[in-house]
């Protein structure tokens, strides 16, 4: 008696294969296009809470106190790429004894990015 069973692999296994390689290859993809974002997000947060405790540090500052601009330095911007941070203090326009307060962080992951926090400070307090 003949045996005509071959050896090998089958169409329908075939095609299971290459359509498992296919959602693995997917699931792949999707993961490190999250881990791309998570960490471009991660950048804007650190650049944001460095931004914003330089807000609160002018914010507790006397108002004729106030230095004109400056550097931020702090240890969070180590944590961004080229991440660098400025603010400036200029009289507000059309009003005497209101300063604006612009803190401004940038960074650059491939991308030149920035965030921008404003605000006003007047010579009564914030509740004159």
């Amino acid at each position: 008696m003949k045996n005509n069973r071959q050896a090998g692999l089958s169409l329908m296994e075939v095609v299971i294969s290459m359509a498992m390689i296919l959602v693995l290859f997917i699931l792949y993809i999707a993961a490190q296009n999250t881990t791309i974002h998570t960490r471009k997000l991660r950048y804007e947060n650190l650049a944001y809470h460095a931004a914003n405790k330089k807000m609160e540090e002018l914010r507790a500052t006397a108002f004729n106190s106030l230095p004109v601009s400056g550097a931020i330095s702090d240890s969070m911007l180590g944590q961004i790429p080229s991440g660098a941070g400025s603010f400036t203090v200029n009289d507000y326009a059309g009003f005497s004894g209101l300063k604006e307060v612009i803190v401004t962080v940038t960074w650059n992951d491939g991308i030149s990015k920035q965030v921008v926090l404003k605000t006003l400070a007047g010579s009564g307090g914030i509740n004159p």
